[in-house]
């Protein structure tokens, strides 16, 4: 008895079911026809129709099927009829218009084939009616720009309803051009009317262009706003023409109203930043002109110094309460904060060649922290660092989740290596030839190599060098190198020695935070000094013929702010470096050498960059060990003080203390790809070498020695000059022209430098 009541209950929720439920959801569809269509055939109306004959009928597919006919873009109506018997699936198809041909007539100043290409609507395309109108002002504005500011245009559809097929015609009445007769402005108190005329593109005898003219509407405006009249009014101009409409006389009625200064500057909304954290990142100040781009800018400013915390849909709303009568007005910003936004999905697009861990790893933000301005920035300008991405777009997008965003990298990658050849001339190794293959994303994986050949009258070198700058996935850099070097060294301008260097470099650096790193370089070398003459000058040898093996020991901490490493704009570049040679590292070379520099780069108007730099050495000889001059320091020529010659500045043999610094004030000439190509630069040096630390004179100037004799005399030197620094992909390349400020008897200023690398 309970197993048949079992079986009612499921009968009868069976029949339930089966009655709730449409009967035509259970039919299948016997046949799907297309009617209505002319110039589309059915078999692209039928690819987009994803029902099938003898598939089980289902609304909602036929819904999707009918968005997707739609989709395709040639149809103006579709709908769906069902033959509720047969199950016989009907698409009623409206096309769109097809345009056969576009026309204009009573063109004259253009041609057909420039003005088809002004406008959206295409011959033997689909037509969009609500396109006409939008083309047509296209076609006025560019009659408008060329000075015919009467044209008229009216268009007609000529049709062939049994192939719903068109021809589109513009008619065109050109007019005559409109010259500007005469500007006049009225109502100005404070400005007379030429200097607000003074303004305006638009000029007399020139064409009379609208579009131009209501740019000059806004020029006035933000003149007047930017010198004090918040309140400014600029009326709609009046234009009046002549009879024969060829000339226009612009009349423009100026409401200046009281000009104001800025009295009281309060924030209100604020709770994440005190008011004192907010004062001291705008530029805005009391007694200042009110100027509407200072405001501007100090909502910039402090929407940004929000976004650095995370909050990118923070308001800055400024209000104002004016005192027309004694031309005062309060400035409130109104923040709106919002929500923290936190960074949800980071993607990264564009990578051909580099491996995407190489970029994601150089971004400080990380998914699910709370967003960060400043770690963006940063992250993009170590990205440009990597020295072979062209360009780095950041694009922040709304995410699914409310308060997160997602963060787009969009990466053009550069030329990461390439082969070159190249020669030069250098002020001290005279002609230079360079063949190189510099490679700086090997397997994409942001690791550089570098095969170096130097030939030249002074000068041979060989180089090797490697170096991965994430060892082990980790932020320690490591780099090989070896090198065999064959020099000639002139001192006072003569042959002084030979020299001929072998060696090898480990160099491992640990970063420890973004800006602070640590660097330990091994190195081991022979070196041997030979062909060593007497200065004729003095009668001396500066050197001794040697074979000596060097091996040494160098700690280095850095710091490096720079916001890019091959052309800085902002930020500075400090490091402590002790190398220790000999001693328990084995070896002839005996001496501890301590050397601290510093460059500053300050960015000033546009894209004036004021740069500093100072360099103090010391180097100091261990174990009763004869220090040769090639481990001193040598001041004077194009990469200490530039104005003197090679080692002017100093003992002839070298010094054990050196004190250089330099100044220069850059700007960009020429810039390719956020990079500068041709730069311009004016300079000042101060600086000299010292045989000991006690001989050091902390005094700019000269004696009699220095002017008369040409001898050194314990001051320190100066000069100035300009240059031009050209960036070729092998090296930068410099073009210095210096002028001694404390001059010898006989010079013949200025001395001329050509040089291969940056100076700091």
């Amino acid at each position: 008895m309970k197993m048949f009541r079992k079986k009612c209950l499921i009968a009868t929720i069976l029949l339930f079911t089966l009655n709730t439920m449409s009967i035509a959801e259970l039919s299948k569809v016997s046949r799907i026809d297309i009617k209505g269509n002319l110039n589309i055939k059915e078999k692209v109306i039928r690819k987009a129709i994803k029902t099938k004959a003898g598939e089980y009928y289902s609304s909602e597919n036929l819904k999707t099927d009918l968005n997707n006919v739609l989709a395709l873009g040639y149809f103006d109506d579709v709908t769906v009829e069902v033959d509720t018997n047969t199950y016989v699936v009907t698409f009623a198809i409206l096309e769109k218009i097809y345009v056969k041909k576009i026309d204009f007539k009573g063109n004259k100043k253009f041609g057909k084939g420039m003005l088809k290409e002004e406008i959206a609507v295409k011959e033997k395309e689909y037509l969009d009616k609500s396109q006409i109108e939008p083309d047509i002002m296209k076609i006025l504005d560019k009659y408008g720009d060329a000075g015919y500011a009467d044209t008229k245009i009216v268009h007609e559809l000529s049709m062939d309803k049994t192939k719903n097929q068109a021809t589109l015609t513009f008619f065109v009445t050109e007019g005559r051009k409109v010259t500007v007769e005469k500007i006049e402005i009225s109502g100005t108190r404070k400005y007379k009317p030429k200097k607000i005329v003074k303004l305006m593109e638009t000029k007399r005898k020139k064409k009379y262009l609208s579009k131009v003219l209501n740019e000059d509407l806004v020029k006035i405006e933000n003149f007047y706003k930017n010198n004090g009249f918040e309140s400014v009014e600029v009326s709609s101009p009046t234009i009046t023409f002549n009879e024969e409409r060829t000339k226009a006389t612009i009349n423009i009625n100026v409401i200046e109203g009281p000009k104001y200064k800025i009295a009281n500057i309060t924030f209100s909304g604020h709770s994440i930043y005190t008011e004192k954290e907010l004062r001291k990142d705008i530029i805005l100040k009391s007694k200042q002109i009110y100027k509407k781009e200072n405001i501007e800018l100090t909502q910039s400013l402090l929407a940004e110094l929000y976004s650095d915390k995370g909050y990118l849909r923070a308001e800055i709303v400024p209000k104002y309460t004016k005192y027309p009568e004694q031309g005062l007005i309060d400035v409130n910003f109104n923040i709106t904060e919002n929500n923290l936004i936190y960074l949800g999905k980071i993607y990264i697009d564009g990578l051909i060649t580099t491996k995407e861990y190489v970029i994601r790893r150089e971004v400080l933000l990380k998914e699910g922290d709370p967003f960060s301005g400043v770690k963006l920035r940063r992250s993009v300008e170590k990205i440009y660092n990597l020295g072979f991405i062209d360009e780095a777009k950041v694009d922040i997008q709304p995410s699914n989740t409310g308060d997160t965003a997602d963060l787009v990298l969009g990466i053009t990658e550069g030329k990461p290596g390439m082969l070159q050849a190249g020669a030069g001339y250098s002020s001290v190794d005279k002609l230079v030839g360079t063949l190189q293959v510099n490679h700086m994303n090997l397997f994409g994986r942001a690791q550089r190599l570098n095969l170096l050949w130097e030939f030249g009258d002074r000068r041979k070198n060989y180089e090797i060098g490697w170096t991965e700058p994430w060892f082990l996935g980790k932020k320690i850099s490591l780099g090989l190198s070896l090198y065999d070097l064959t020099r000639q060294e002139y001192i006072n301008n003569n042959f002084a020695y030979s020299s001929h260097k072998q060696g090898s470099e480990i160099r491992v650096g640990p970063r420890i935070t973004d800006y602070l790193s640590l660097q330990f370089i091994y190195g081991y070398d022979k070196q041997q000094i030979y062909d060593v003459q007497v200065d004729p000058t003095t009668n001396n040898t500066y050197i001794s013929p040697v074979l000596e093996l060097t091996s040494s020991f160098t700690g280095q901490l850095i710091y490096d702010s720079r916001d890019n490493i091959f052309d800085p704009s902002r930020g500075s570049k400090n490091s402590l470096s002790l190398q220790l040679a000999g001693c328990d590292f084995k070896g002839d070379v005996h001496f501890l050498k301590p050397v601290v520099r510093s460059s500053w780069f300050i960015p000033t108007f546009w894209k004036f960059v004021f740069s500093a730099n100072a360099v103090v050495g010391y180097v100091e000889a261990l174990r009763d060990y004869n220090l040769q001059s090639n481990y001193k320091f040598f001041s004077g020529g194009p990469d200490s003080i530039r104005g003197y010659s090679y080692n002017e500045l100093g003992p002839p043999n070298g010094g054990e203390v050196m004190i250089v610094t330099n100044f220069e004030y850059k700007f960009p000439i020429v810039q390719e790809n956020r990079r500068t190509i041709l730069q311009g630069a004016f300079f000042y040096d101060v600086g000299g070498a010292w045989a000991s630390y006690r001989d050091v004179k902390f005094i700019i100037g000269e004696t009699e020695q220095w002017r008369t004799n040409a001898g050194w005399d314990n001051y320190m030197k100066s000069g100035w000059g300009f240059g031009i620094r050209f960036t070729t992909p092998v090296f930068p390349i410099r073009l210095d022209w210096g002028w001694p400020v404390q001059v010898k008897n006989g010079r013949n200023p200025p001395e001329f430098y050509f040089s291969i690398g940056q100076i700091f």
